[in-house]
Parts: structure tokens; C-alpha cells; sequence
């Protein structure tokens, strides 16, 4: 017989199991489990349809992360706890309901200063006339030579601001004649006598190698002239047939070219563009022209070609580096007598009359300036117009803005 100090250690006193006890804890073990499995399918149930509602209200899962509902979306940020209280979401959470990050597949578009807007071109805005002599500060900038054109920083040109008003605005089938006169600056006699014999609508060109260009460059603005610079160019049988100092070559490379560019274009202001000086091999080099023709239409100035190479791809180029261009037609005292000046301003007008436009050009000298103002004077009765340059361009900016 065991008594309490004799029972093993922690263990209770034997007494033989009731069977009836038994059967009734088992009875209750299977309810309690049965019961147990109900609820926890009746709970995944009612969280299954919850879910399925929010998921169809918000598929983007937008206010599972703590953004206003789509009912609450003039709710006060403040009031409801995204920003600036305590208890608003962390700064990861705040970031998603901007919309950093919207769902699967989806991000917040962000710059990254790769894309530039461009600006229209504005209307052009030409200089007064009292103070067309003038260069406008705002247009020009200190280059190593000297000061050379630029775009103003609202975009202005200074082929708009320079040029000169045409008699008549737009195609109303008007027979326009351009007159482009060069070698101005080399000759005082010469040039003295294309300012003030030749009308305002004749364009002069001014040669970089003369002598007191400024004061015939604001003469002939006073005069009411629209001017381009005459740029040396490599001719084919260059150097024998040398155009000067500072010439443009094919086979230099593009900084030395843009330098010597620059040369030339400081050596006067206040002009709509450029117009080469022979250049025959330059010209047919896609190569040389390009860097050439991008740094003009990137100061806003425009290209005239005078039309004495065939093989030029001044066109293309042109083209290419949305350039602004025109190319003459005819070369009016290629031969220098009174005659064939006369036959070559005859098909001038034939051209003209036909197509509605030609471009002549010539250089200063006594007999070509003496017959050019005796036609310029006659134009209203050979039924043309007598018309600046620029008023005849292929100027794509123009073009795409009206």
C-alpha cells in the first residue's frame, strides 16, 4: 500500500478510469473542433468578399496602401493623416499615393532635362529706321575677332531684325526681281555710287577686305539697303585663284573653317546673311559646308548662293541644317559690256514674269551700277518689283510658324 511519500515523484494517485467520463470528453473534444472549423471558413469567407469589393473599387491598390478612397479624393490631406501630422504615412508610403508608384508596370514619370521645347520663331521685328545704321546689342557677341552675330535669347534673328520690308507682303502673283550688287568696301568710288544711286531694295554685299566698312556698312543702312557678307570659299584652282585671307577650304578641318568664318563675320554688322565669294570646291562638299551651315542657322542668319557653280550642294546642306536659303539665278555682268548686261537683265525679267521670281547678281562696278539704277527705275513698266533677299528665302522657321 502506497502513501504519499511513497508515490513516485509529481504523480497523482492511481485510481482506475471511469469509462462513462471518458466517453463524454471525447463527445466534447469532437464539438469544439467542428465548431473551430466552421467559424475559420465563415471568416475566410467574409474577407474573400471584402477583398473582391476592394479589389473592383481600387484594382490599383491605392487605398490598400493608405491613399484616400476615390470618394474621399477632396478629402484634407492634413485631416486625414498623409501629410504633415503626427500618425501620417512614412515617406515610402506618402512617395506611392502621389503616385511614385501606382501599381505593377506603373511609374511616375519624371524629367530628366533630356527634352528641350522648342520655341516658335517670333515674328520678325525689324529695326527702326533711324536706327538702322545701328547694331543691336542684344544681337551680337565678342567673338576672338571681334563681335559676330547671334540669335537674341527671346530667339530673334538677325536676318528679321536687319532686313527690309518688301513693297509687297506675300504672293499676290507679283513678278519679283532680286538684285544682289557685291564688292562693296573695296572701291570708295564704287561703293559711294551702288548707296546712292541704286535704290533702297537693291541688297548690297560688302567684301571683308575693304577699307572703312563700317562707315559705307551705316551708310548704306541709311540709305534703307539690306546687306549680306561676302565669304571667300575655296575655288577649285585655289591657290593660284586665291579670294583672300581667312579662306573657307575643303580639306581643312571644321574648327579651323568656323575660325576663319568668324573672321569674316566680325568684320562688319547689321547684315541678313552670307553669300559666298567664288568657292567652287567648297561648295561641292557636303563635308566642309555642314559645320559651316549649322553655325549660320544657329545665329540666325540666312545663305544665298550666287549661283556660279553647278556642282554646289549648298541646296542639300542647306536643307540639313534648316538654313535659310536662296541660290541666284543669273550672273548679270559675268561679261562686262553694256550689251550683254542689258540681255542678261532681259531674262531677268523673262524669268521673272514666268515663275514669278529670279535673282540676279553683279559686282560694283561703274558700268553695272550705271545700268542697274536705269532698270530698277523702269521696273514698274517691265511689270516687275525690285525686291530685298530676304523677303524671298526658303526659311523652314518662317515657314513652320506663319
Amino acid at each position: 500500500m502506497h502513501d504519499d511519500l511513497t508515490k513516485p515523484l509529481g504523480l497523482a494517485k492511481h485510481n482506475p478510469p471511469n469509462r462513462t467520463h471518458w466517453r463524454f470528453a471525447m463527445l466534447g473534444a469532437i464539438v469544439l473542433v467542428a465548431a473551430a472549423g466552421w467559424g475559420a471558413l465563415l471568416l475566410q469567407s467574409q474577407t474573400d468578399r471584402s477583398g473582391n469589393a476592394a479589389s473592383r473599387a481600387d484594382p490599383a491598390g491605392i487605398v490598400a496602401r493608405g491613399a484616400p478612397a476615390p470618394e474621399d479624393r477632396n478629402a484634407d490631406p492634413v485631416k486625414t493623416g498623409a501629410i504633415g501630422e503626427p500618425g501620417a504615412a512614412d515617406e515610402e508610403t506618402v512617395a506611392e499615393s502621389a503616385g511614385e508608384k501606382l501599381g505593377p508596370g506603373i511609374a511616375e514619370l519624371k524629367p530628366d532635362g533630356a527634352i528641350i521645347a522648342k520655341l516658335p520663331t517670333p515674328k520678325p521685328v525689324r529695326q527702326e529706321i533711324a536706327l538702322a545704321h545701328l547694331a543691336d546689342p542684344q544681337l551680337l557677341e565678342r567673338g576672338a575677332f571681334g563681335a559676330i552675330p547671334k540669335r537674341g535669347a527671346d530667339g530673334r534673328r538677325p536676318l528679321d531684325a536687319y532686313s527690309r520690308e518688301a513693297a509687297t507682303e506675300g504672293n499676290f502673283g507679283v513678278a519679283r526681281v532680286v538684285l544682289i550688287v557685291g564688292g562693296i568696301g573695296i572701291s570708295q568710288t564704287s561703293s559711294q555710287n551702288a548707296i546712292r544711286k541704286l535704290p533702297g531694295a537693291v541688297t548690297l554685299a560688302f567684301a571683308p577686305y575693304g577699307n572703312s566698312l563700317s562707315r559705307w556698312m551705316q551708310e548704306a543702312r541709311r540709305a534703307g539697303h539690306e546687306l549680306l557678307l561676302q565669304v571667300p570659299m575655296q575655288p577649285y584652282d585655289w591657290p593660284q585663284n586665291n579670294p583672300g585671307p581667312n579662306t573657307l577650304l575643303a580639306e581643312t578641318d571644321a574648327e579651323q573653317n568656323l575660325a576663319n568664318l568668324h573672321w569674316t563675320m566680325s568684320r562688319i554688322t547689321n547684315y541678313v546673311g552670307v553669300v559666298n565669294y567664288l568657292g567652287g570646291k567648297l561648295l561641292a562638299s557636303g563635308d566642309a559646308l555642314a559645320p559651316v551651315f549649322n553655325d549660320l542657322a544657329a545665329r540666325g542668319l540666312a545663305f544665298v548662293d550666287d549661283g556660279s557653280m553647278a556642282n554646289s550642294r549648298s541646296s542639300e546642306e542647306a536643307k540639313a541644317a534648316r538654313l535659310p536659303y536662296a541660290r541666284a539665278d543669273i550672273q548679270i555682268d559675268s561679261v562686262r559690256t553694256r550689251r550683254d548686261i542689258a540681255k542678261k537683265l532681259d531674262e531677268l525679267v523673262k524669268q521673272a514674269r514666268r515663275t514669278g521670281l529670279a535673282i540676279g547678281v553683279a559686282t560694283a562696278f561703274p558700268e553695272t551700277i550705271d545700268m542697274l539704277a536705269q532698270f530698277a527705275a523702269e521696273a514698274d513698266k517691265l511689270g516687275i518689283e525690285i525686291t530685298p533677299v530676304s523677303a524671298v528665302l526658303n526659311d523652314p522657321e518662317r515657314r513652320e510658324n506663319g
